[in-house]
């Protein structure tokens, strides 16, 4: 009996501090992620300024939706650097990313000031796959931390054959992230999260305060147009993760991951 009862003093031993590391370290993320989500972002930018767009595309009808939203609204005079990010086994959104900066740098119809985009003006990169269609729930973990590391390399402009940036750019993190969907969004948001996070801790330690780099990596999650009542699985995940998180329908307005986090934003059918 009395050894029971020194085991029992044992495990609690080891059990409280554990669990109270466990909630401190929960807490840390929450509170962390609520500071990042509602942060002014930095003006550092001057006018003009060139900006890099990386754009996530998720295959097929995720692939189809982000290049209409791009056809709408991309302005190349702005977003004067596109990387596009495209997953191993999905030739159909390299060779519509690669269509749709051929159409930019054509030649712009008689009598119209649209200005077109500078020829090479983009990258199309291909990262391994997060989860592959039917693969195992037991190997999915392995496949994910390997796309988490490629996107990080991505965002830092390290990733194997990927274009060194025009001299004009002054640092190789994006300044923009634009997704919407499917695994592949949430590990290229966690990874701006994580460089974000890491470049922070390192200007506060060593006291160097705000910088430019603050002010990139920022994330815009498009919610897909098929999504109507509810938000779809990369969704859920990203809701207390993206920046601007951007819905096609009213009924998904204001949603959010819990108190005190940014809400989902109406933005109208961009798709359409």
């Amino acid at each position: 009996m009395a050894s029971f009862i020194s085991l029992c003093e044992l495990l609690l031993k080891l059990i409280i501090p554990t669990a109270t590391i466990a909630i401190l370290i929960l807490l840390i993320i929450l509170f962390s992620l609520a500071f990042s989500q509602n942060a002014t972002v930095p003006k550092f930018r001057r006018r003009g300024t060139p900006v890099h767009l990386l754009i996530v595309l998720g295959s097929g009808g995720h692939t189809t939706e982000m290049l209409y939203m791009l056809k709408k609204s991309l302005n190349t005079s702005v977003h004067t650097y596109r990387t596009y990010v495209v997953t191993s086994g999905d030739p159909f959104s390299a060779t519509k990313a690669a269509e749709f900066e051929d159409n930019l740098v054509q030649p712009p119809q008689r009598n119209t000031r649209k200005k077109v985009a500078e020829p090479k003006s983009f990258d199309v990169i291909t990262i391994p796959r997060a989860r592959r269609v039917h693969q195992s729930y037991w190997t999915a973990p392995f496949t994910t931390l390997q796309a988490l590391w490629a996107c990080l390399l991505v965002l830092c402009g390290r990733y194997p054959k990927q274009k060194k940036l025009p001299w004009k750019f002054t640092s190789p993190h994006p300044d923009i992230i634009i997704t919407n969907g499917p695994a592949v969004s949430v590990c290229m948001v966690l990874a701006a999260k994580i460089l974000r996070f890491g470049i922070f801790i390192s200007r506060w330690a060593t006291g160097q305060g705000s910088k430019p780099e603050i002010s990139r990596l920022r994330t815009i999650f498009v919610e897909s147009w098929a999504r109507i009542t509810s938000l779809s699985t990369s969704g859920v995940l990203l809701l207390p993760l993206a920046d601007k998180f951007l819905v096609q329908w009213p009924d998904l307005a204001g949603r959010r991951a819990w108190w005190g986090m940014k809400k989902t934003e109406y933005g109208g059918w961009m798709v359409l």
